[in-house]
Formats: C-alpha cells, sequence, structure tokens
C-alpha cells in the first residue's frame, strides 16, 4: 500500500469514526463519593474519594455494550489505600507519556503538557509545531502502529501512561500486552461521542492525570461558552442552506449519519445536512449515483478527502463536473492546516477546540452573521 493510498484511507477512517455514535452513562452512583461534573460526555465519568480519585471508561469502542474500564488515580506522595488492592493505579501527575492517536494531541496542547509526550504513533502525520520539533530532534519517538509496534522502544521510554484507544475489542490483546510488560494503559473513547462539545469534554478525562482538574475545568467551560456564543449568532436564522460532506473512495461514499457529531455541527451552524432526516448516529453507504441525484439540492460541499484544489477534486471522478457546488465554486474543506507529512490540525487542535470549526462554519453558511474572512480549519476550494 502506498503512504498516499494508507493515508487516505487512514482520513476515511477517523472521518467516519468521529461520526460514531456515544454511548449513554449509567445514573447510579450510589457507591462514589463526589463525582465530578461531566455535562456532555458519555463515554467517562470521574468521581473523587478524598485520597484517591476513580475514572470509569464506558463502552470505549465502536458497538461495544456493557463493557468498562476502572482507573484508580492516586497522587505520588501519597500511600496507596488499602483498598486498592489489585486495582489498576496510576500515580499522579504523569510525566512521561505516550499517545497511540495524533488526535491525543489535541489535549496535551490545551493543558500545556506537550513536554510530557516521549512517543506517539504516525510521528510523520502531527501537525502541531511543537511536536514536529520535538520528533525532529529525537525528543519525541514514534512507536509505530497496529502490527509494528515497537514494544522495545516503549519500554525503554519508561511510560508513565500509555494512551490508547480502541476501535473494536481486539484492542483488549494489545492492551493486555502492555500491561504484562508492567505499563500504564488507558483507552481514550473521545471519537465516539455524538457532539463536538462532548468530545471536547474529554479534557476533563486527560487532565485527571496530570492533576489538572481544574484547569481542564475552566478550559472548557471557555470552549463551552464561546460555542455557544457562536451558535446564538445563527439561531434566527431563516435560511438553512443544505450541505453535502465527504467523498467517495472506490464508489463506496461514507455519509455521517444523520444524529452525526458533523450533522449536528452543521445544524448548530445555521446549515441543514443533506442527509439530516436520517436518525442515525453511525455513518453509513451512499452509492455514488444517489450522491449525484441528491447533490442537487445542495448549496454547500464541506470536508471534502484531502483536496485542496477544484482540479484535484474533478480528477477523483468526472461526475463531479454536474454537482451545483462546483459550478458554483461552493466547496469549503477542512484542511487549511496540514503539516509536511499530511497530519490535519481539524483532527488534533479541533478536537478541543469545536467553536473555532464552529465559527468557520458560520462564515459559510451565514456571512451576513460573521463577515471575517479569517478561516482556522477551513478553506475554500478553487
Amino acid at each position: 500500500m502506498s503512504r498516499i493510498t494508507f493515508f487516505f484511507m487512514a482520513f476515511l477512517f477517523w472521518g467516519v469514526v468521529c461520526c460514531a455514535p456515544g454511548k449513554k452513562k449509567s445514573n447510579d452512583h450510589s457507591n462514589e463519593d463526589r463525582n465530578l461534573p461531566v455535562s456532555y460526555a458519555n463515554g467517562f465519568t470521574i468521581s473523587d474519594h478524598g485520597n484517591y480519585r476513580k475514572i470509569t471508561v464506558i463502552d470505549p469502542w465502536q458497538q461495544s455494550s456493557g463493557i468498562s474500564f476502572e482507573y484508580y488515580l492516586v497522587d505520588r506522595d501519597r500511600d496507596i489505600p488499602a483498598v486498592l488492592a489489585g486495582k489498576e493505579v496510576i500515580r499522579t501527575p504523569v510525566r512521561r507519556v505516550i499517545c497511540l492517536s495524533t488526535s491525543h494531541i489535541g489535549f496535551l496542547s490545551a493543558l500545556h503538557e506537550i513536554p510530557s509526550l516521549k512517543a506517539l504513533s504516525g510521528a510523520g502525520f502531527v501537525s502541531d509545531p511543537e511536536v514536529q520539533k520535538a520528533v525532529a530532534s529525537k525528543t519525541v519517538f514514534d512507536v509505530g502502529y497496529d502490527q509494528g509496534i515497537n514494544y522495545e522502544l516503549i519500554l525503554s521510554l519508561k511510560p508513565d501512561l500509555i494512551m490508547a484507544y480502541g476501535v473494536g475489542g481486539e484492542v483488549t490483546g494489545f492492551i493486555n500486552k502492555l500491561r504484562d510488560l508492567g505499563l500504564n494503559v488507558i483507552l481514550n473513547g473521545e471519537y465516539l461521542e455524538e457532539n463536538s462539545l462532548a468530545k471536547a469534554e474529554w479534557i476533563k478525562f486527560v487532565g485527571a492525570f496530570y492533576n489538572k482538574d481544574q484547569e481542564a475545568a475552566d478550559y472548557f467551560s471557555r470552549i463551552e461558552k464561546n460555542y455557544k456564543d457562536i451558535k446564538q449568532k445563527v439561531a434566527a436564522v431563516k435560511n438553512h442552506p443544505v450541505v453535502l460532506t465527504g467523498l467517495p473512495y472506490k464508489d463506496a461514499w461514507w455519509m455521517a449519519g444523520g444524529h452525526s457529531n458533523l450533522a449536528s455541527l452543521i445544524s448548530d451552524a445555521g446549515g441543514e445536512f443533506l442527509w439530516h432526516e436520517n436518525t442515525s448516529r453511525e455513518a453509513f453507504v451512499v452509492s455514488l449515483e444517489e450522491v449525484v441525484i441528491r447533490s442537487a439540492k445542495a448549496d454547500f460541499w464541506i470536508n471534502c478527502g484531502t483536496v485542496n484544489t477544484l482540479n484535484e477534486l474533478l480528477s477523483t471522478d468526472s461526475r463531479f463536473t454536474v454537482f451545483p457546488q462546483v459550478r458554483k465554486k461552493a466547496i469549503f474543506n477542512n484542511n487549511l492546516q496540514v503539516g509536511p507529512g499530511g497530519g490535519n490540525d481539524y483532527w488534533e487542535r479541533g478536537v478541543v477546540r469545536p467553536d473555532l470549526i464552529l465559527s468557520d462554519l458560520v462564515k459559510i453558511f451565514h456571512p451576513e452573521c460573521d463577515s471575517s474572512k479569517v478561516f482556522n480549519f477551513y478553506k475554500k476550494i478553487e
């Protein structure tokens, strides 16, 4: 598989899974001392028990049900309580971290904890300049991915924590292997959440491991306020432009579900997702022929793969010439900020800055509400 094909497939994968559904967390906290506020995210809870904190991650991969993982956080200067015997205890604050998804970088950056990053998967696809510099200076290493994970390198780096993610249940085999080596592994399931504020709220999850609960809560409160203020700008608009999203791969067009994170963003920006009547939160396959027919109703086309120019887009499939968005040049892609290796800041910083993504979409759909031409993640395809 060529590097270009690999990256395109990876891009499609993340575009799809980031539209996957979240799971509803239980409201039964009778055995908890004090649950810290989590307003939007369904994939984790945090409870404070005085001399330790407990984090529960709920259904952290696609189609999982009734699965949970518990992590017990104890400050480095405290003794481990006897009640935690046999539990997975993580000493905090963590100082040496490995991230197995570049989307985790956004959380570390927001918490000013990039210096704690010692390795990651896919270093060549990183967008963050600080991490790029660290990779170039060999203070941050690439540990590989999937079957190519370099366990020897991971062990040599002596991480306090490895932040992983799960696409399916097979991730447990990988996690158990790392735990057998004496390493702490946590699952970050932010990509499964059903809206952007829920995804961003996972900063509270990450912040807990750095003993930055308050900093994380304050950061999220600022983002939440910004997001709501921007949403309010278009709350009373009468016109709701129809929006087409995505790009096909080998005649299969993975379309975001009508109740997905992307559909929610479009709605909050005063638009109407082309498949808004769909009741799924998961992505689904649509034939290119059906998209060609439906595209006649769309005013804008966004998030169209990795393309940078109109000619590049048309070279993908000649049938795009009949799309009205092509004729009107009403195409905007979310790849304004791309690193030298192809890493897209939309999937890094964008995870913790949904307010900036929403701001871009408002500029596109309703320039009468925001006439600024300065975009954060989007650019016009011409």
